[in-house]
């Protein structure tokens, strides 16, 4: 399962502001799981998108159900 979380394909970088619970939060489950924030928030990054659907454009909304990431 660990193998889920590991960051594949090209990457780029982001700037984002979160709580500092949050944070803090992603630094101790960094340092229990031995994996690291970059594969854990792309992970949280990923079970969103796949929940919410519907923060898409209908016709973006619509390539995304088919498996196709523009």
């Amino acid at each position: 399962m660990r193998n889920d979380y590991r960051v594949e394909g090209p990457t780029t970088k982001i700037e984002v502001e979160v709580e500092v619970e949050i944070s803090n939060q992603l630094e101790q489950m960094s340092a229990y799981t031995q994996l690291t924030q970059s594969e854990l928030v792309n992970t949280a990054i990923r079970r969103f998108v796949s929940a919410h659907k519907d923060f898409f454009p209908q016709d973006e909304a619509d390539s995304q159900k088919s498996g196709t990431f523009n």
